[in-house]
């Protein structure tokens, strides 16, 4: 099950590069990964922005895999072809969530950090007189 188009093009695309080049499909390898939300809003651009996310993820044969972000483990798992993680997000800025095999990445997507108000360079100065 795709999780979203790009996803279903992506798959379509590798398999379809697989089969040109002679490689079986049960020697590929296809992993999936999914962050709901994959967006954090906050108030003020540079403050920190807080959410709860979900990693969901899936591949077509059973793999050790790690989840990480920004060189942080998270969540193993041995030999299992789909997973699901919750975890709480704190950045001030857009960071990349990875799945590691013998930390090599074999799928990553990111948060992306919006804002509400850009932060002004200019100070507000105000005077009575």
């Amino acid at each position: 099950m795709c999780f979203s188009r790009q996803c279903c093009w992506i798959l379509l695309i590798s398999a379809l590069l697989l089969h040109c080049t002679g490689v079986g499909a049960t020697e590929a390898v296809a992993v999936v990964l999914k962050m709901t939300p994959d967006t954090c809003v906050s108030l003020q651009q540079g403050r920190t922005c807080y959410s709860k996310v979900t990693a969901r993820w899936h591949s077509n044969q059973p793999l050790d895999l790690c989840l990480a972000i920004d060189d942080q483990v998270l969540q193993c798992w041995k030999q299992q072809q789909q997973g699901q993680h919750q975890f709480e997000f704190a950045a001030a800025s857009t960071s990349v969530v990875r799945l590691l095999q013998d930390q090599q990445p074999l799928a990553q997507a990111q948060i992306e950090v919006n804002w509400v108000h850009k932060a002004s360079r200019a100070k507000r100065h105000w005077r009575l007189f």
